[in-house]
């Protein structure tokens, strides 16, 4: 069992929904580390500065909690897991709000968050530093990634399979029995009918292959996200 969660990496607004679940289950952060970037959070009083902070502070804090990380881009994600853990802090159990409905056969693995009002079916996986965010609809036997970012609204029927490092957009739809691959991006509001490939970027109604400059996207780590 967790001792207390570190909020890490706290630049993303989506950090005060963390706070927001956290408060839900009565729980405070043990601290909020920021990491090269002004910090989003509602406590400011727990803040630390990542580059701040000495080998001893790091030891403490190993001590007192294990991090989950605050980020709504699939690939800042992934880095903020990889520098924590190379710092020695160990990933938290899956966070997940009171109001979001659970089956007592789902399993979330470590690091995810699964955000207010989500609806999950039976026998369906979520897998490491994952983000189920707000009033997402996922139905029974899904399969979902690590690294894998699925925005608010979003409805996914039955036995769908999400690869790692996927994004889904806001009040996007699909379909069931739908592959979506490994690091394909889903539009806002999309439909989709048929499967979706690695490394594409699908988006409309129905949703068809589009091009995608991350560069200029919330998908890279240097815009807002």
């Amino acid at each position: 069992m967790n001792s207390g969660y570190i909020l890490f990496g706290v630049r993303s607004p989506l950090v005060v929904e963390y706070e927001e679940t956290l408060n839900r289950l009565a729980q405070v952060p043990v601290a909020s580390v920021s990491v090269n970037a002004t910090p989003r959070v509602l406590d400011q009083s727990r803040v630390v500065s990542f580059e701040e902070l000495s080998r001893e502070d790091l030891e403490l804090l190993a001590a007192q909690g294990r991090f989950i990380t605050c980020a709504f881009s699939s690939l800042r994600r992934r880095q903020l897991v990889e520098l924590a853990v190379a710092t020695g802090l160990q990933p938290a159990d899956a966070l997940c709000d009171p109001t979001a409905i659970l089956p007592r056969s789902l399993r979330v693995r470590l690091g995810s968050f699964v955000n207010a009002g989500a609806i999950i079916g039976g026998a369906t996986f979520i897998g490491a530093h994952s983000l189920i965010n707000r009033a997402v609809s996922i139905g029974h036997h899904c399969m979902i990634g690590d690294f894998v970012s699925i925005g608010p609204g979003a409805t996914l029927a039955s036995n769908i399979r999400v690869g790692d490092g996927a994004t889904i957009g806001a009040g996007a739809t699909i379909v069931p029995n739908i592959n979506i691959g490994e690091n394909a991006v889903v539009g806002a509001g999309s439909l989709v009918r048929s499967h979706v490939s690695d490394d594409c970027f699908v988006a409309g109604n129905p949703a068809v292959e589009k091009p995608l400059d991350r560069s200029r996207s919330a998908l890279n780590t240097e815009g807002e996200e």
